[in-house]
């Protein structure tokens, strides 16, 4: 049996699964606190473990914190044989991309993001050979981040590399059999931001959004995916659907969205001196129609564009767009565009090695057009109305 810590101890200890008539397979979550230290021990510590046995841990750490966690691997004989340890530094229960330990020696982690998985397997109940393991984990703070990516088909786009855009979402409708129908940005760990046009006649209890996927008829193509009900949804008050003028919309998630190397929020400008944002080399992503009236991508898409001025913009649509709406040109002249099922995905900026999020996508004319141009909600021209919500929750950079 394995042996808890004491009542006194802060450490919320939630056990997934024990299976009493046989102590040697178990399944524990460890929800750590700032700067509180726990201890895991295997089976019949000091002694060794049972042969045969087999048990995982999930360590979960509070938002903007790092689990470090320090193990001693003890085998006798000192061979590679039937004794393992595994240790996923993304916290993934199911190991897939874990480091395997199989010898004696003091082993050190930190991990990538709020999560930490760690194992022990003892492949045979007839082996000879004997393991213990002991290791120490404790959560620390870390300062805000955003912005991130792994690397360092939008119509005539290209595929984004996997976990390329960690901070964009796909919105199903749960009434649908429509795979997504717009797409949205994380900015914290309980707001996705979108086009206040994609929430026109929808209920927050039909929508999920889809965080850390890229190919959407698979099921287990990331360890990352998960999915998160939508409690609320904030349309921006000023919102008219002629023009489309602040078309920009908050969606509180029901839980707190875990972030990882394939879910993160992107930056929002608050920290930023007024740029121009003219000119600019700019990413949008998403799931949209390959081509105007084609099919959608089951694969996320991304291309690049420039943003232009808003006179030259409004002189090709021939109507006013506003100072808080910014376009973008397919300024090579590949037929490189948003399209539809596109609308509320992101359009990306990047500096110092991190992303900003510098429009929503909107509306546009027939996608895929060269030299075509596309109407985007500008957000640095929605940032008192988005600090509203979203406050302290928000990485400022």
């Amino acid at each position: 049996m394995l042996r808890l810590p004491s009542a006194s101890s802060i450490l919320l200890l939630l056990p997934l699964l024990l299976t009493l008539a046989d102590a040697q397979s178990c399944n524990w979550q460890y929800n750590l606190q700032t700067n509180q230290p726990i201890n895991i021990s295997s089976a019949n510590f000091p002694r060794a473990l049972p042969a045969g046995s087999n048990c995982r841990y999930l360590l979960k750490a509070p938002p903007n914190h790092v689990i470090h966690v320090n193990c001693r691997f003890e085998v006798y004989p000192d061979i590679c044989q039937s004794k393992i340890l595994f240790i996923s530094r993304d916290g993934d229960f199911l190991f897939r991309e874990a480091e395997r330990f199989c010898r004696m020696g003091q082993v050190s982690r930190t991990s990538n993001y709020q999560s930490l998985a760690l194992a022990y397997q003892s492949t045979s109940a007839a082996t000879q050979q004997r393991a213990r393991l002991s290791c120490q984990a404790v959560a620390q703070r870390v300062p805000c981040d955003c912005g991130w990516s792994q690397p360092t088909r939008i119509t005539n786009g290209v595929e984004a590399t996997k976990h390329e855009f960690p901070s964009t979402v796909g919105l199903r409708d749960i009434s649908s059999n429509q795979p997504i129908f717009c797409g949205g940005s994380i900015v914290s760990d309980r707001f996705i931001v979108t086009a206040a046009h994609c929430m026109a006649q929808r209920s927050p209890s039909r929508i999920l959004a889809l965080a850390g996927d890229h190919d959407l008829t698979s099921g287990n193509e990331s360890i990352f995916s998960l999915q998160y009900a939508i409690q609320s949804i904030i349309t921006h008050p000023g919102y008219s659907s002629i023009g489309d003028s602040n078309d920009i919309a908050l969606l509180r998630t029901a839980t707190t969205i875990e972030f990882s190397r394939g879910v993160a929020p992107i930056c929002l400008p608050f920290g930023q001196t007024q740029q121009a944002e003219t000119y600019e080399i700019v990413d949008i992503a998403g799931w949209g129609t390959l081509g105007f009236g084609m099919s959608k991508s089951n694969t996320l898409q991304k291309a690049s564009l420039m943003t232009i001025a808003n006179a030259d913009c409004s002189a090709r649509y021939n109507l006013t767009i506003a100072s808080s709406q910014v376009c973008t040109y397919d300024y090579l002249g590949l037929g490189q565009d948003s399209c539809q099922y596109d609308s509320g995905g992101p359009v990306i900026m990047r500096q110092r090695s991190r992303m900003f999020l510098l429009g929503i996508i909107s509306y546009g004319r027939a996608c895929g057009q060269r030299y075509g141009i596309g109407v985007n909600t500008r957000i640095s021209g929605h940032l008192d109305w988005l600090w509203r919500y979203l406050g302290g929750t928000v990485c400022a950079r």
